[in-house]
């Protein structure tokens, strides 16, 4: 395990939910370390847990970068239980190799959220077993079997905060660096005007590759709620510098072969934010 390099300015970070899109908050962390901006505290969701649990173990982002490159993803696929298409195995074995045990052996605090499914309560974790908690917020409903877990069955914390910044608020008193890659909510979908008239047509159009799936109008329609509902909880509590890598739409959640374009396009963002002297005033914290 390889550890943070020394730098001279500390950062809250705050991490979307995105799956596959998540690889651009990598190359983004690259550049945020060449630029000397270290993490204090993390808040992240989803696939951004995964990546946020390495990281505050003590894992440099170039590492990272190597784990999720070294990943047959092909291995997630296995079939899941109830409620669930995969279980978590895979996940949990990486976190078993490059991370600890607890939330309190991290080297920097970390905190994800995730959802009891049965009472609608939004949990944060932050102590404790770590494994459990991060499985579970990255437990996309209908993808993921729910997660057992003290008496719970949890599932992703973007179900009801996808982008918590709110939590790396609490975190620290520090400057909060936002990374957003949670995928677009709006844009056509290419529906077709006319749709298939019989059961036999509709099925059959479901399998084909001409227009949007099942699970595309799904995701659309996931992404819209949780849009709403961060709309206002960005409004109370602001990002110090909020980070959108440019990645397109067809570079979607599922996308796991994209990994080369997404880090490319989060590394540029930081990269062209720093040209820009977007992180000068995190630095002014420490001058005065």
């Amino acid at each position: 395990m390889s550890t943070l390099p020394s730098t001279n300015c500390q950062v809250g970070l705050a991490l979307s939910g995105g799956g596959a899109r998540c690889f651009a908050q990598i190359g983004a962390l690259v550049a945020l370390e060449e630029e000397g901006l270290q993490p204090c505290a993390i808040a992240a969701n989803s696939s951004a847990a995964i990546i946020g649990a390495l990281y505050a173990a003590g894992n440099a982002a170039t590492a990272i970068e190597s784990i999720v490159r070294s990943i047959d993803y092909s291995e997630f696929l296995e079939p899941g239980g109830a409620g669930g298409l995969i279980e978590h195995d895979e996940i949990e074995r990486i976190l078993e190799l490059h991370a600890p045990a607890t939330f309190e052996e991290l080297k920097v605090p970390l905190a994800v959220p995730a959802v009891d499914i049965e009472t609608g309560e939004l949990l944060v974790y932050s102590d404790g077993p770590l494994r459990h908690p991060v499985c579970a917020s990255n437990a996309f409903p209908g993808l993921f079997v729910p997660v057992r877990f003290e008496g719970r069955h949890l599932l992703d914390g973007g179900i009801l905060n996808n982008f918590p910044i709110d939590v790396a608020r609490a975190m620290t008193q520090r400057p909060i660096i936002a990374i957003d890659v949670r995928p677009p909510h709006t844009g056509p979908l290419g529906l077709k005007e006319h749709e298939p008239d019989t059961l036999v047509q509709k099925v059959t159009a479901m399998f084909k590759d001409d227009g949007p799936s099942v699970v595309d109008i799904l995701m659309r329609a996931y992404s819209i709620t949780q849009a709403r509902l961060l709309d206002v909880l960005i409004a109370m509590h602001p990002p110090d510098v909020w980070l959108t890598p440019d990645l397109p739409d067809d570079l979607d959640v599922q996308s796991f072969d994209r990994l080369d374009d997404a880090f490319a396009r989060g590394y540029a963002c930081v990269k062209e934010a720093a040209d820009h002297g977007r992180f000068e005033a995190l630095r002014s914290v420490d001058a005065g």
